[in-house]
């Protein structure tokens, strides 16, 4: 797109550059039927024909400032499109990675933030001391609800995350009603 732009400013440099050098003149005129015509020599049957261009005499010194001007116009017109280019690029990149930051995460993602912590709430409560549990009885229950949490997620996620958490009575768990009937 950057190279279209800047080649779309340069042809149209040179077509106006070089206009400027030709002779010829065009001419216009309206015939009997009222149509309009255009031409770069003047018909011989045509009344009322004249140039659309004055016609001046060339000036090298008014032309090479003319030039100067010119180009210094199309380099400025250059910077502005390069650097509407480069605002539009990072604008166009922030905006991906907004969408990026805001997407929701993906099962794999989820997958692995429920297993980072079920390891650390594991790793946590084998850190403790017996007498915050009160008995090892009671330690090995709370463990044990929490690998069988990271089982269950390991076994079928998303079983995992569309259904409530289990109810645990002792190191086993609670059947429901629904396994007794199976």
């Amino acid at each position: 797109m950057k190279f279209f732009i800047t080649a779309t400013i340069l042809a149209f440099t040179l077509t106006v550059l070089g206009v400027t050098h030709t002779k010829a003149e065009v001419y216009t005129w309206t015939d009997e039927n009222g149509v309009k015509h255009f031409s770069d020599t003047p018909p011989a049957e045509a009344k009322g024909a004249k140039p659309v261009f004055k016609e001046y005499k060339y000036d090298e010194a008014a032309d090479r400032q003319r030039t100067e001007s010119d180009e210094k116009a199309i380099q400025k017109d250059i910077t502005e499109i390069n650097q509407e280019y480069a605002e539009a690029e990072q604008e166009k990149q922030r905006q991906e990675e907004e969408a990026e930051a805001n997407a929701p995460p993906t099962m794999e993602e989820k997958i692995e933030d429920e297993r980072t912590k079920l390891n650390l709430k594991i790793a946590e409560l084998e850190s403790l001391p017996l007498d915050h549990f009160g008995s090892q009885q009671n330690k090995i229950r709370s463990i044990g609800y929490y690998k069988y949490r990271l089982a269950d997620l390991e076994k079928d996620p998303e079983k995992y995350f569309r259904e409530p958490p289990p109810r645990f009575e002792g190191n086993f768990k609670e059947s429901s009603d629904k396994d007794q009937k199976q």
